[in-house]
C-alpha cells in the first residue's frame, strides 16, 4: 500500500487519488463517492446510504458513517465542484440534470478511468497489475483489522449485514505477526 501510494503516476494522478480516498472511506465504492453530495459531510464525517444497499435491502437502512481525515479533505479539496450548495454533488463525475442512463454510465466509465490508470501505475512499481477499485475496499478491510480493529467493526464500516462477507473480505494476517503472537504464547 505504501509503495503504491508514494508512487508518483505518469498517468493523470485522478486516478490515484480517488482509488486512496475510496480506501481512506471505509473502502467506499466508486458510485458512492460520484453520489456524495455536500449534505452528506455532517461535522467531522460524512454520513451517507450505500446505492447498493438502498437497491437491495427490505429492512431498515443504516446509514454509512466515515471519520474525515487530513486525506479525504485534500481529495475534497482539490476535486470539489466549485458551488458548494448542500443538495450539489461534491465531486464534478455526475450531475443531477443528467438521465438515470446518463448518470450510470459516466460513474461506469469514471471507475473504469481508475482501474486502468491504477493497473498501469502499479504495474509501473513492479506491483500486479490485477487491481481495481474493489481491492479498496478489501485492503481497507485487511488493514483495520490487521492494525487491530475488530471484525465487528469492519463490517459495520463496510455496511456489511452478515459477518461471513465481512471475513470474506480479509486476507489474512502476514508471517511476521503470526511468529510474533506464537512467540508470546507462552507469555503468562
Amino acid at each position: 500500500m505504501k509503495k503504491l501510494f508514494d508512487a508518483k503516476p505518469k498517468t493523470p494522478e485522478q486516478a490515484k487519488d480517488f482509488w486512496f480516498l475510496s480506501y481512506a472511506c471505509n473502502g467506499m465504492n466508486i458510485k458512492d463517492i460520484a453520489l456524495l453530495k455536500f449534505e452528506n459531510i455532517q461535522g467531522d464525517k460524512i454520513i451517507f446510504y450505500r446505492a447498493k444497499t438502498i437497491n437491495t435491502s427490505k429492512t431498515d437502512l443504516k446509514p454509512v458513517t466515515v471519520y474525515l481525515n487530513d486525506y479525504i479533505n485534500s481529495v475534497i479539496k482539490k476535486y470539489c465542484n466549485k458551488e458548494k450548495e448542500k443538495n450539489e454533488y461534491i465531486f464534478p463525475i455526475i450531475s443531477d440534470n443528467l438521465s438515470e442512463l446518463t448518470k450510470h454510465t459516466k460513474i461506469k466509465n469514471f471507475t473504469r478511468f481508475i482501474n486502468q490508470n491504477l493497473k498501469k501505475l502499479a504495474k509501473s512499481e513492479g506491483l500486479t497489475s490485477d487491481i481495481s477499485t474493489y481491492w479498496a475496499r478489501h485492503s481497507f478491510a485487511t488493514t483495520a483489522i490487521r492494525n487491530g480493529a475488530s471484525m465487528e467493526y469492519v463490517m459495520e464500516a463496510l455496511s456489511h449485514n452478515n459477518l461471513k462477507t465481512t471475513i470474506g473480505y480479509f486476507a489474512g494476517f502476514e508471517d511476521k505477526d503470526k511468529k510474533e503472537f506464537a512467540g508470546k504464547l507462552m507469555d503468562f
